[in-house]
């Protein structure tokens, strides 16, 4: 019998075979990417609890004891525009654009006009185009990132989307990442690219679906540059079944006046971690972080955020919430660094966690480093369990008792969803924060 090979010598081994097709077509500066991104997982392996921001979410445990495959289908038999409108969204008034096991689908794909200049393709298309230098592998290193590094080595496409100066795209473009396998276990690594030039504007969702029999693995990487001026609105959600494992980074650089809103909505998976970080490099740059995780049975959601105040007058907001049941862990790590020339900085940041189970763990750890002395920073943790007497006062109006939990979780998680400031998003998200309290809508 062949004897199985651990998961990081299995990795490095695969790329060994495989990165000639891996790379295909790539440029020679590509395929030193994907090789420096290899070698610098080879030299560091995968992350241990011994790593402070590690120190809550045990892969030994859990990921690294599933084998995950590298041979995949690339096509669904399910329409994913019909499942979007199942859901709710109004998928005609977006731009819609569809991976399936991490490779573009033109056939589920609706992308409409474009104003002059944008562009939303996918990477496989302009791989090869120099354009993609300053960006690709740039926002987001390997070095020091071992799932980032795995993610160069092994994407085989995602998005790409930029906007031109003084451009704004009026209509939501939609991304579905769909796993999709049988009796395989599989995995993909998208890595999707948006570069906004000066004054430009977009609204961007990543959404993570699956119709997966087996276990699977999504590594994706996100790497986002702000010029001077620009916005983006970025929300995922993370919907998947208790098959998926789910890693996600990203990671945005911001020029001067430049806004980045974040928002991640993590309602699925057996293990999710999302990584959201930027960094604020010029004056007057304003980023606002926001995320919802619901967790039950033994559901692990680990949340890490990082903020790098470089520049003088710029503006943070964080603010997350997590709804835990059963056996589930939830954890929220965010940092945020104001440096010495970080002058006039404000930051503010939130993490509030509703336990409804006694077995239910919350890590939770906001941090603040200010080396600044001009700032206005705050920081604050609350976790705590039901309100019995809450609850008692809606009995008392004749309230079920499971209803009235009900409310009160709705009512904890509803803030997350009041600020939505997008039509397309309102009615669908409520729906799901419904669907996993199992109440009507």
């Amino acid at each position: 019998m062949t004897k199985m090979l651990e998961p990081k010598s299995l990795y490095l081994q695969t790329f060994q075979n495989r990165g000639k097709e891996l790379a295909g077509k790539d440029p020679a500066w590509v395929k030193g990417l994907r090789e420096k991104a290899m070698a610098s997982f080879e030299e560091k392996g995968f992350p241990t609890v011994e790593e402070e921001i590690w120190r809550y979410t045990d892969l030994t445990t859990s990921l690294l004891q599933v084998p995950f495959g590298f041979e995949m289908e690339f096509t669904s038999k399910t329409s994913v525009s019909a499942r979007l409108k199942g859901m709710g969204f109004d998928v005609e008034k977006a731009h819609l654009v569809v991976f399936v096991n991490g490779r573009f689908s033109k056939e589920q794909s609706s992308i409409k006009n474009l104003p002059a200049g944008a562009n939303l393709t996918h990477l496989a298309e302009l791989s090869a185009a120099d354009s993609l230098k300053p960006v690709l592998g740039q926002v987001v290193p390997s070095d020091g990132r071992p799932f980032a590094a795995l993610n160069m080595a092994y994407f085989t496409d995602g998005l790409i989307l930029q906007v031109p100066k003084g451009k704004s795209i009026p209509e939501p473009i939609h991304v579905v990442h769909l796993s999709v396998n049988a009796s395989t276990n599989t995995q993909s690594h998208p890595r999707n690219l948006v570069v906004l030039e000066e004054d430009s504007q977009a609204l961007l969702i990543e959404h993570y679906l699956d119709e997966a029999v087996s276990p699977y693995l999504t590594n994706s990487v996100t790497e986002v540059r702000l010029s001077r001026g620009a916005s983006l609105e970025h929300v995922k959600i993370q919907q998947e079944s208790a098959k998926a494992y789910h890693l996600g980074t990203l990671v945005a650089k911001q020029a001067e006046g430049s806004r980045f809103a974040s928002c991640t909505y993590s309602l699925g998976g057996v293990l999710a971690r999302h990584e959201v970080e930027t960094t604020l490099s010029e004056k007057k740059a304003e980023c606002l972080m926001e995320g919802l995780y619901l967790a039950r049975g033994k559901q692990h959601v680990d949340t890490r955020t990082f903020v790098d105040h470089l520049a003088p007058a710029c503006k943070s907001e964080e603010v997350f919430k997590g709804v835990l049941d059963d056996e589930a862990v939830g954890i929220f790590d965010g940092r945020i660094l104001v440096r010495e020339n970080a002058q006039k900085t404000d930051a503010r940041q939130s993490n509030k966690n509703l336990q409804l189970s006694k077995k239910s763990q919350v890590y939770s750890k906001p941090q603040l480093q200010i080396y600044a002395d001009d700032v206005k920073c705050s920081h604050g943790s609350a976790t705590g369990q039901m309100d019995e007497e809450a609850l008692f006062y809606l009995q008392s109006r004749g309230i079920g008792r499971e209803e009235a939990r009900q409310l009160l979780v709705y009512a904890f998680a509803g803030e997350m969803l009041d600020r939505i400031p997008f039509d397309y998003l309102k009615h669908p998200l409520r729906q799901m924060v419904n669907d996993w309290m199992g109440a009507k809508p």
